[in-house]
């Protein structure tokens, strides 16, 4: 009875010993991830974004914004960086992190070039994309479905924005 009751133990832990013991990842979709910076200062995630031109911009994960530098100022000074960021309303690449109001993925690179326009005024949501965004999440300085809106129709955005604003 013994010899079985540890033959039953072996074949239970063969596949574990067998498969559990190769320490090798395999890059699946699932395990393939965006290459971002990560830095972590004070206690906060911060994602550092570069965009062509030389942009650079700084994600501030737990607070849901971009942090305010002196890229941030040289990017409002420089007509063609802002071109740059206009044209990357389309880029969809995934960031990694979720933001207060999307609820569909996670945020992307456009996503962020968008909203550094939005914030600096230089995007009005309704005479741009002929739409009404004045849900807000009081823990959210981005109106709700916005970025969800984006993320379904990133190129007609994009195309929307660059009639309607002036660089």
């Amino acid at each position: 009875m013994n010899v079985y009751k540890n033959l039953i133990i072996v074949l239970a832990l063969f596949p574990l010993i067998l498969f559990g013991c190769n320490k090798k990842q395999i890059n699946t979709p699932e395990t393939k991830k965006v290459v971002r910076k990560l830095h972590k200062t004070k206690n906060e995630d911060i994602i550092v974004l570069k965009y062509n031109n030389g942009i650079i911009l700084k994600w501030n994960v737990e607070k849901n914004q971009l942090i305010k530098d002196s890229n941030y100022d040289e990017i409002l000074k420089n007509k063609k960086k802002l071109q740059a960021m206009l044209s990357s309303i389309s880029d969809n690449e995934d960031i990694g992190v979720k933001v207060c109001t999307k609820k569909t993925s996670n945020l992307k690179k456009g996503d962020i070039a968008f909203i550094f326009l939005y914030e600096n005024q230089k995007i009005y949501l309704f005479s741009c994309l002929k739409l009404q965004f004045d849900v807000m999440n009081e823990n959210c300085k981005y109106p709700d479905a916005l970025l969800d809106y984006i993320e379904k129709n990133r190129q007609k955005v994009q195309e929307k924005v660059k009639k309607c604003i002036e660089l």
